[in-house]
This record gives structure tokens, sequence and C-alpha cells, in this order.
């Protein structure tokens, strides 16, 4: 009885209200590095505990740790990744994970556009689309809602295993079938 009294009291990455949506990585803090291999395993053991789960309470803070992203100001947080993809060739971008849609103007702003970024908005409700793209940032965003995860079978499960997959190869495939997909540019 005693653990339900405050459940949301520290959650940053759902709260209510406005506050600003710039990069919050990006402001004055060095650029965060994603050590693959880490990660890898950390969202190994992650995707393992959120099998069966469809509630995203706790995920984004999760995800975070798992990814050793720091617990910034503002919902939005960064880090950056290299990809080997070919013998010589490596991919450098941006991971985001969010409860809200990307302003890619922002990217461009904070020098935090890469090569690639990528987005991953997780939000218990529906809302209106307020992603806005930019010519010069090559940006896709994969949108996940609560009541839509509800319907599929290990959705978190499924979104790590596909954060776990770009880690490996440059490239997000959305499993799940639910995710809205924005990109920029148009």
């Amino acid at each position: 009885m005693g653990e339900d009294k405050n459940k949301k009291a520290t959650r940053l990455n759902f709260h209510k209200g406005s506050r600003s949506h710039n990069p919050s990585q990006t402001n004055g803090v060095a650029k965060i590095n994603i050590n693959v291999e880490v990660a890898i395993t950390n969202l190994q053991k992650i995707a393992q505990k959120y099998i069966g789960v469809t509630n995203p309470q706790g995920f984004l803070t999760d995800l975070r740790v798992a990814l050793d992203i720091p617990d910034t100001l503002g919902a939005s947080k960064y880090g950056f990744v290299t990809i080997p993809l070919v013998e010589g060739v490596s991919l450098y971008a941006s991971l985001r994970i969010t409860n809200h849609q990307a302003n890619a103007e922002q990217y461009v702003m904070h020098n935090a556009n890469c090569e690639y970024n990528l987005s991953v908005v997780i939000r218990r409700e529906m809302r209106r689309n307020t992603f806005k793209p930019h010519d010069d940032v090559r940006l896709d965003e994969y949108v996940y809602y609560g009541k839509r995860m509800a319907k599929v079978e290990n959705p978190l499960t499924q979104i790590v295993n596909s954060i776990i997959g770009f880690l490996r190869t440059g490239v997000y495939e959305d499993t799940t079938g639910i995710a809205f997909k924005n990109s920029s540019p148009l």
C-alpha cells in the first residue's frame, strides 16, 4: 500500500505543463558518446525486464540509464554514437529518447545535427503531431503511444530490440507496426 502514495513525484519523462523543447543535452554540456558494446548489453537486460509489459512508466528512464545518457534538465535525452557500417566507413548519429516530438531546427541551433539523427518518442496518450522538419537535418522519428502499445505483444521489448538493431547496423526498424514515423527533410 505504501508504494501507491506518490508514483509520479520523480517522473520527469512524463511531466505536465509546458517546458522548453530545446535539446537538453547540447546546452553547454559535452556530447555524450554511447559505448555501443556496453549499451547493447544493458539494453538486452532492459528487453528482458519489459517482456509482457505495455505500460511505459519508467521506460524512458530505463533506456537513458542503459544507454548511459545523463539525466539532464528537459524531457529530451540525447546520446551520440559511431556505428561501423563496412570496413573503414562509419555512421555518426544522434539518438534521442524522449516523450515529445522533435523540432529539427533545434539540432542546427544547438550544434547537435549529425550525419543521421534518430528520435524515439514514447507517449502515454495520443496528441496532434507537432514534429517540425528542417531542410538541413536528416532525422527519423518513431512515435509510440501507450494505448496503441497495449494492443501489441511485448511492445517495449520490441522497441528496445529495434534500438539494439540500430546500434549494430545504423538502421532502426519498427517491428511493432504501430509507430508513427516522421522524417526530415520532407
